[in-house]
């Protein structure tokens, strides 16, 4: 285990930057013989600094929390700066020689585009309240345990040598609601332009030196895979990976359940870093290994064996990944994409949904910078950040996907139109239709503006929008069993497969497929068969819907006690395939209801429908949506019909997901309804 020979210069427990050689230290009595490769990664990931003892006499006494009960210090008060002109506060943290040492730092202020050097601090603010104490220019200042924590780290790990430093909860004046809403939008150009990021992840480290080894040896071969011409050919079959049962693993996931890794904000502070640093207890290692790292598992199939005990800190890792992707590609530059993409991290403040991302946006819109004013409610936030959505034509056709009363947790001031981006996940279905498959549905047509417009009610939280719509279908059944929005396994809950099968059978004269069992086994794959552009590493094609299905439901019964299917159950298919369906079947009905229309179409709609709500396709949209009457349709003298309803959220529908509608009404000149969405 290479990394002990790190450790040899973190040993002491009294002392910072002591080797532990001090006479109140531990001495380990020397490195372990390392091979080359080991070095290696060392060298390249790692910090290691030379081996001194401590420079404390025993004249020194510690400046800790008992020293500073003992002292008469004033509270810090803040000086007023020039947020607008681009002004910030910056730390200089001085050295300590014991760990206890409060952490003391002196206040500089400096303008951003000037090229002053500095750090900036990405860390979790935690739950526990400003219950520490540390000292600005010789006065008191209240902090959180984490941020203590990050400074010390920091601090002790040879990171600040006479460095500035920003770290938001001291470098703001988190009193002073309007200077938050004014320094926000400066974070960006803040982490942009920052020689370096520290990353406090808030472990012991000394506990996961097996994890970090795995993570450096990942790391270092990734790199010789993608750059062999400069650090020599690898064979990755031959790299020898330690069994699943290995606690290596253990403790390299251990590194995703920091709660470092859910949090909305840190997204920005390492997408945009020029270089970040990872603090792990004691350790400082690249940023770049642990990226690397998870590259090379994922890639190797790896982190899918293993991952099964922390699989939400993987997955927003790798949400991380595509984040970073989304951020240094103009092409890709979509608010909804960034805003779907993060829906499962985490803030305190629910308008910071929205606020937390617009750094990895970066359009300098001044609709969006308003977005940072604190006097703004939630609903507010997120009423305006609709608006500038149904202004950008590249997002406006996904917005109702993410909206409507499926997905807003209880009764809301918005409306319906509105998404609720800080509604709970495990509770809600929040993958939208259109993102079930590579292959996008096109219901209201392919290569067709999305008109929607906004009615003037209100100067600047209009809550009423006109779009064209074409609402021929009625919901007159489905099935009495909501898909469980729940489960944590993709496990089909049997009672929703029974229920939808009824709904089917006492319908049969209503529908007008002429394969109802295909139609049927389609509807609840969502017609995604995993083929053709379609497929997906670790998924089989099904080749036929209607066997596949009929297997993964005898499956089922006799599924496994933990959700897994036995690999020696075969019931008239592949298991490969039976897991497919199951996977995808599980993740199309989740609180979702399977229905039939008085057109005769099969559908699978929100939990929260209703018999009588419509099914609308609007132009330029790619899915169905259901909506709710508020009032009875009218028709204006011209033949118009105006229909004033609520959206109640996307729905799929067999055979009119690839623009049926859009062409039959072109070929006939079928006008659409007005409909008003309120």
């Amino acid at each position: 285990m290479f990394l002990s020979y790190a450790i040899q210069t973190l040993s002491c427990d009294i002392h910072e930057n002591c080797d532990g050689t001090c006479s109140d230290g531990v001495h380990y009595p020397g490195p372990p013989l390392i091979d080359e490769l080991q070095y290696e990664m060392l060298s390249m990931f790692s910090q290691i600094a030379a081996p001194q003892p401590s420079l404390a006499t025993p004249q020194d006494i510690p400046h800790d929390a008992r020293w500073l009960e003992q002292q008469s210090l004033p509270e810090f008060k803040y000086s007023a700066i020039s947020s607008l002109e681009g002004q910030i506060r910056l730390l200089r943290v001085k050295k300590a020689l014991f760990r206890a040492d409060i952490v003391e730092c002196e206040v500089v202020t400096t303008f951003l585009g000037q090229g002053q050097q500095f750090q900036a601090l990405s860390y979790c603010w935690g739950t526990g309240g400003m219950t520490d104490v540390m000292l600005c220019d010789g006065k008191k200042i209240s902090i959180t345990p984490s941020l203590n924590a990050a400074l010390k780290n920091m601090r002790e790990g040879r990171k600040l040598q006479d460095e500035l430093l920003w770290a938001d909860a001291v470098s703001i004046n988190q009193a002073d609601k309007v200077e938050v809403g004014e320094q926000i939008p400066l974070m960006r150009q803040i982490y942009t332009e920052a020689a370096g990021v520290f990353v406090h992840l808030g472990l012991d480290g000394r506990r996961l030196s097996r994890g970090l080894d795995l993570m450096l040896r990942a790391a270092t071969v990734h790199r010789h895979l993608t750059s062999p011409e400069e650090y020599g050919a690898v064979d990755v079959d031959e790299t020898r990976w330690p069994s699943a049962e290995h606690p290596c693993w253990e403790e390299y996931l251990t590194l995703f359940q920091s709660p470092w890794i859910s949090r909305t904000w840190i997204l920005q502070e390492t997408v945009l870093a020029k270089h970040a640093t990872l603090g792990v207890g004691r350790y400082m290692l690249e940023w770049e290994a642990f990226d690397q790292s998870v590259h090379l598992l994922k890639e190797r199939g790896l982190l899918t064996q293993v991952s099964r005990g922390s699989p939400m800190g993987v997955m927003n890792f790798m949400r991380h990944q595509e984040i970073q992707s989304i951020a240094r590609s103009p092409k890709n530059h979509s608010l909804i994409r960034l805003l779907k993409v993060t829906r499962h991290f985490q803030v305190t403040d629910p308008r910071d949904k929205v606020v937390a991302i617009l750094g990895v946006h970066g359009d300098p819109n001044p609709e969006l910078k308003a977005l940072s004013d604190r006097s703004l409610s939630t609903a507010q936030v997120y009423h305006r950040t609709a608006l500038y959505l149904i202004g950008t034509p590249d997002d406006l056709p996904f917005l109702f996907a993410h909206a409507g009363l499926q997905r807003q947790a209880g009764p809301s001031e918005m409306p319906s139109w509105v998404p609720d981006w800080y509604a709970d996940n495990s509770t809600l279905n929040e993958r939208p239709l259109y993102d079930f498959r590579r292959t996008s549905y096109w219901a209201g047509g392919h290569h067709v503006d999305c008109m929607i417009g906004v009615v003037s009610d209100h100067p600047l939280y209009p809550r009423q929008l006109a779009c064209p719509g074409f609402c021929d279908h009625r919901i007159i059944k489905w099935s009495n069993v909501a898909g469980d929005p729940t489960r944590p396994t993709p496990k089909m809950n049997i009672a929703w497969y029974e229920s939808a099968r009824m709904c089917l059978e006492s319908s049969e004269p209503l529908i007008y497929q002429h394969q109802t069992e295909e139609a049927f086994a389609r509807t609840l794959l969502v017609d995604d068969l995993y083929e053709g552009n379609n497929a997906l590493p670790g998924t089989a094609t099904i080749e036929d819907a209607v066997t596949t299905l009929q297997a993964a439901i005898a499956i089922l019964k006799v599924i496994d006690s933990d959700g897994e299917i036995s690999d020696n159950v075969m019931v008239g298919t592949t298991t490969a395939q039976v897991r497919t369906c199951v996977m995808q079947v599980a993740a199309a009905t989740r609180n979702r209801r399977f229905a039939i229309t008085d057109t005769g179409y099969m559908c699978l709609v929100p939990s929260c429908a209703e018999i009588g709500d419509l099914v609308a396709i609007f132009p330029g949209c790619p899915t169905p949506f259901t909506i709710r009457l508020d009032s009875k349709p009218e028709t204006s003298e011209h033949g118009l019909q105006q229909i004033c309803a609520r959206l109640v959220g996307d729905t799929y529908v067999h055979g009119l997901m690839d623009g049926e509608t859009m062409m039959e009404a072109a070929q006939t000149r079928r006008m659409p309804s007005l409909v008003l969405l309120n």
